[in-house]
């Protein structure tokens, strides 16, 4: 198998670097006992690929340029991960190459390059690993309101309604 963008598989001889983000939310950071409170989003994939363009494939490498620097949302890449493949929604950040003017009056681009960062987190933390390193979960509720209170029960998230305590008097 090739990697590929957008379901169009691709042949040009390529070197392909992984970077692999974990992110931080805005909570974390150094606790009052100097501990540091790591509260991760997720990690998101980032990939550059260099092009060698061999003689003759020209036209290939002309046809991937245009789809890298087509202003769309994302790209769908299929991307070698370990001894797979993954799939990632994407988006081109820089594309770059080279123009060479040969002595021969002749010309070519060459040396592409482009850095990807995937739209989504790959790897995201399962709500039982969140619950094992203590730290409060958040309910996946679609349309929250505003003082909306949740409870975790064995089937889930549900919503608990709560009398208007304002209109209690003791």
């Amino acid at each position: 198998m090739n990697w590929s963008v957008d379901g169009i598989e691709w042949t040009l001889p390529c070197t392909i670097e992984r970077e692999a983000e974990v992110t931080a939310s805005d909570i974390s950071g150094m606790m009052l006992d100097k501990s540091y409170f790591n509260d991760v989003i997720g990690t998101w994939m980032k990939y550059t690929i260099a092009i060698a363009v061999p003689i003759g494939k020209e036209g290939e490498y002309s046809a991937l340029y245009d789809v890298l620097t087509n202003p769309v949302n994302y790209h769908t890449f299929v991307l070698p991960y370990n001894s797979e493949w993954i799939s990632l929604t994407a988006r081109v950040q820089v594309v770059s190459d080279a123009w060479l003017k040969l002595a021969n009056g002749g010309s070519h681009w060459r040396k592409i390059k482009f850095d990807i960062i995937a739209n989504n987190p790959s790897k995201e933390a399962v709500l039982s690993e969140i619950v094992e390193h203590g730290i409060s979960p958040l309910p996946t509720a679609p349309t929250p309101t505003l003082g909306a209170l949740y409870e975790w029960t064995e089937t889930g998230w549900i919503e608990k309604e709560f009398a208007d305590a304002d209109e209690n008097w003791y």
